[in-house]
């Protein structure tokens, strides 16, 4: 899911609001200027039109034309002049609008009046001149308003986002364990200061339950322990024993194998669920021969044999916690075994090794568990056998990559990288 950031938001709402601002104000001077212009036009037209008719009382037409006003008035009954200034040719009566003639702008009425047929010329060309100029004007007074915008917008969301950054900061910092430090609750800000008071409460819980959660697992190491530590000393009494035929001595190896294994997986287990820092002796082996020993301690008990096939195409050796890297290659291609029916390939290549199913694929939830997002199943319910889960943790502390290859339906493939010997 992309992730939105909150100082661009906060940038863009007062962007937005600081644009719609502008251009509300703009628009607003804008019809207010053409208001006035058009009122003063018509104020200032209308005291020449009742000028002419009242100083001119005659029955003769009236002809005035100059560059800057223009007039005619022809009484009633009288005829039209048979040449009318240039401005008025071709124009109905009753007309009143504003018109273009070589560059010069004219605002025109022609009106029956009482007394006659009155035409008005005047020329407003230095109005509209003006007009335009007082446009521009207005078009940079809003280009700066915009830069101006730009520039408060940046700022203010920076410092308004500036104490979230610090607080998530001072969170990150805060280490995980038995004993974490609080958050200082010294914010300005009331929301700041509750999220900070809030957070310690989250602390102290937290801090309530690793603890509870290692006293569990000390008490869970002695109990899974002691019975191991029964086993071994049982069979170390039968193998001194030697009254043992072939076949049940046999039978005994594997049983001190699998108690060894459990004694190992046990440690392991508890190691990883601890965060135990990395102080096992690492060596240096064969991946090939830990595979193939997985391969046989699961044809036991699971047929393995029947079904798995080991593909070496380049040897692999890595230095690394062989107990740990024969329970991840275990928990693999048992997982495999018991949910899917068909064969299971694994293939060690140069610096790969691959765990290939024909089954019908791993759900999203197994997915994201793989991919290392520490998801639970969605019910609730814990995994089979170790888990998946387990698996991502044991690949994670031996610094191993864990990928899905392939799945659909047609079969899953896991990819895992390595950490090869350095010579």
């Amino acid at each position: 899911m992309t992730r939105k950031s909150i100082s661009r938001r906060v940038y863009r709402a007062i962007l937005a609001v600081s644009v719609i601002s502008m251009i509300a104000m703009v628009v607003t001077v804008m019809l207010v200027n053409e208001d006035l212009e058009s009122t003063m036009l018509e104020v200032e037209f209308a005291q020449e039109r009742d000028f002419i008719l009242m100083n001119h009382t005659g029955d003769d037409v009236l002809l005035w034309d100059s560059p800057n006003l223009a007039v005619v008035f022809v009484p009633t009954g009288k005829p039209r002049p048979a040449v009318l200034p240039r401005v008025f040719r071709g124009l109905p009566d009753n007309y009143s609008e504003e018109t273009e003639l070589d560059g010069e702008t004219y605002l025109i009425t022609i009106r029956t009046v009482d007394t006659g047929l009155l035409y008005v010329a005047k020329n407003i060309t230095h109005f509209e001149n003006r007009e335009s100029l007082f446009q521009l004007a207005l078009v940079l007074i809003a280009l700066v308003i915009i830069a101006l915008s730009l520039i408060l917008a940046v700022l203010s969301s920076r410092r308004i986002v500036r104490p979230l950054t610090l607080l998530s900061e001072r969170i990150s910092r805060i280490p995980v364990g038995t004993h974490m430090p609080r958050m200082e609750t010294d914010y300005v800000d009331a929301e700041l200061n509750s999220i900070a008071t809030t957070f310690n409460r989250f602390l102290d819980e937290l801090e309530s339950y690793v603890r509870r959660e290692q006293s569990l697992l000390s008490l869970a190491s002695h109990e899974l322990r002691t019975p191991i530590a029964v086993m071994s000393g049982a069979l170390e009494i039968l193998e001194l024993r030697d009254q043992l035929n072939a076949n049940d001595q046999a039978t005994l190896m594997r049983i001190r194998r699998a108690c060894d294994e459990m004694k190992d997986n046990v440690d392991i287990l508890l190691k990883l669920a601890r965060r135990e820092p990395d102080t096992e002796i690492r060596e240096i082996f064969d991946v090939s021969a830990t595979v193939q020993r997985v391969i046989d301690d699961l044809a036991v008990s699971h047929h393995a044999a029947e079904r798995v096939t080991l593909d070496t195409r380049a040897r692999l050796e890595v230095k690394s916690d062989p107990t740990m890297v024969r329970m991840l290659l275990r928990n693999l291609i048992q997982n495999a075994i018991q949910h899917t029916k068909g064969d299971i390939r694994v293939t060690i290549s140069a610096g790969i090794i691959e765990i290939e199913d024909q089954g019908t694929g791993l759900n999203p939830t197994q997915q994201a568990i793989l991919r290392g997002e520490k998801v639970i199943a969605a019910d609730g319910l814990t995994l089979s056998g170790l888990g998946l889960y387990i698996v991502t943790l044991m690949a994670e502390r031996l610094g191993w990559g864990l990928d899905i290859a392939q799945t659909d339906s047609i079969g899953t493939r896991i990819r895992l990288t390595p950490v090869q010997r350095s010579y």
